[in-house]
């Protein structure tokens, strides 16, 4: 399912989540040169040395497709991107500076910047969140060469290993690795195990879908409906047997997408049910911000959930890009207006890509990390799609180190309680190039 993402009216409505909650240290200053072409600058100054960690600039239109920051005189970038569009946040470690040169570096026209905001943000990061999704296979194989990575997760989601039938009963599902078929029990034991060896201190939850085929008949829809319907008793019955076998925090679920009235009603009744039984067990769930409102989750149905884990990815924009910097701006905004509980939020990261055209591939970030640039996030491939079909050099679209860096401040200083990353296996280990290296040195500020 592809979307296409506008950043809607609406949300000019909803007070910006970040100007409404710190003082911005750019009034009083001046925005000179504030229109050109690829390869001008735009430069504004403060009134006097000021102390800043991030950067909001809007621009008029959206045709800047590169930038980069200069501090003073400096004749080197300390920060770099591709759009600015209506919004783009640009966090950093605290540089004190009386002036900022913008130059832009790629632009499909005449760009002209509207504003420039500053903050010096300091927000502590103990009770921020790190979810990462992890393949049940990818967690069996998981040696000692992921520590490093692996020790910035709070809370691991296993997915991929279990799964329910129309009567609510969990299946494990076996794997074929390295030409050897595991029975799909032994497996998930054995990848719990690896977990809680590369890192003892994290989470650890096990994602439940309906999306297989016992011989029911039934669709994806049909399948939950029943399950957490009819059957919803035998279903919690089960899912607090695997969780007490395997002594696991608690449970997730990842149903892309309920679509009726009937379907969005039968899972949230059984949320609130699961929530009962479960007592101070992790109960979490994979959202999209269209399924919150009028034919959707109220917030009376998220109540349940400890954790809402917004899938901000996927969202194509006017030039085929998935996720960039406006999507989750739109995203955050729209759950302000929507009254969401901002504890509750883990922003979607994506360490993959989806090419420009909105085929049907998801590249690996580990794959490209060292031809993609620090201030980069996208990179030409070539590429098989799920249709089993070779396409030839397309654009594909990832979030490179800046991009995560600046997508984790951002969530940390709008008052998110974390961001979950889909998924572990596509970082790259090592810690210069690792997505998730990026996340805890903006977390410390870094």
């Amino acid at each position: 399912m592809v979307f296409s993402l506008t950043l809607c009216a609406c949300s000019r409505a909803v007070p910006d989540v970040i100007s409404s909650r710190y003082e911005n240290l750019a009034a009083g200053g001046r925005l000179e040169n504030s229109s050109g072409k690829a390869g001008d600058s735009a430069v504004f100054r403060f009134p006097s040395k000021t102390k800043i960690n991030a950067v909001v600039l809007k621009e008029i239109g959206n045709s800047v497709t590169s930038f980069r920051i200069y501090a003073d005189d400096g004749e080197t970038p300390f920060y770099g991107n591709d759009y600015i569009g209506d919004y783009r946040y640009c966090a950093f470690a605290t540089k004190e500076v009386s002036s900022l040169r913008i130059e832009v570096t790629g632009s499909d026209a005449e760009w002209e910047l509207h504003s420039l905001e500053a903050y010096c943000v300091d927000n502590g990061a103990d009770d921020f969140e790190v979810v990462s999704y992890i393949n049940a296979d990818t967690a069996y194989t998981l040696s000692s060469e992921y520590a490093a990575t692996a020790a910035f997760v709070t809370q691991f989601n296993v997915f991929g290993g279990t799964y329910f039938d129309a009567q609510g009963k969990v299946h494990f599902a076996d794997f074929e690795v390295n030409g050897v078929k595991i029975d799909g029990e032994v497996l998930f034991e054995q990848a719990i195990n690896n977990i809680r060896i590369l890192n003892p201190d994290a989470e650890i939850v096990f994602t439940l879908l309906g999306n297989r085929d016992f011989g029911d008949g039934m669709n994806i829809r049909e399948r939950h409906n029943s399950a957490m319907g009819l059957f919803g008793e035998t279903l919690t019955s089960n899912i607090l047997s695997v969780i007490s076998e395997f002594d696991l925090d608690g449970v997730s679920f990842d149903y892309e997408y309920p679509e009726t009235e009937e379907d969005f009603g039968t899972f949230a009744n059984y949320l609130t049910r699961l929530d009962n039984a479960l007592g101070d067990k992790l109960l979490t769930a994979a959202v999209a911000d269209w399924c919150i409102g009028d034919n959707g989750f109220s917030i009376d149905n998220l109540r349940p959930l400890d954790e809402l884990e917004i899938m901000a990815y996927d969202l194509f924009d006017e030039r085929g890009n998935h996720a960039t910097f406006l999507s989750v701006y739109s995203v955050v905004q729209s759950l302000a207006g929507k009254g969401v509980d901002f504890c509750k939020v883990r922003l979607g990261l994506p360490f993959y890509s989806r090419p420009i055209n909105g085929d049907t591939y998801w590249g690996l970030y580990r794959d490209v990390a060292e031809r993609l640039a620090p201030y980069e996030n996208a990179v030409y491939e070539s590429y098989v799609n799920a249709d089993g079909q070779f396409v030839s050099s397309v654009l594909n679209y990832y979030n490179g180190r800046q991009m995560i860096y600046d997508k984790t401040r951002y969530a940390l200083d709008a008052g998110l309680g974390g961001v979950m990353v889909w998924h572990f296996g596509c970082d790259s280990p090592d810690p210069e190039l690792s997505l998730f290296a990026q996340i805890g040195a903006a977390l410390d500020g870094r």
